[in-house]
């Protein structure tokens, strides 16, 4: 299993790879990275019952708000 690291700059995101390693994937996200929810009624309905609504994005498809 490798852990995710996201950054915002992509030159930032290719020498954090080079020095973690294999054991971590490396991201940029090209600018600001949302907020979390801080609390349950943040979370839309429509989504509260997926396994990945406290995350705030879908882990399974792209990591879509």
């Amino acid at each position: 299993m490798t852990s995710l690291v996201i950054v915002e700059s992509p030159a930032k995101a290719k020498t954090l790879s080079r020095i973690l390693g294999k054991g971590y994937t490396v991201e940029a996200s090209y600018g600001h990275v949302r907020d979390l929810p801080e609390k349950a009624d943040q979370i839309p309905a429509k989504v509260k019952k997926e396994p990945w609504a406290r995350l705030g994005v879908n882990i399974d498809s792209d990591f879509e708000p």
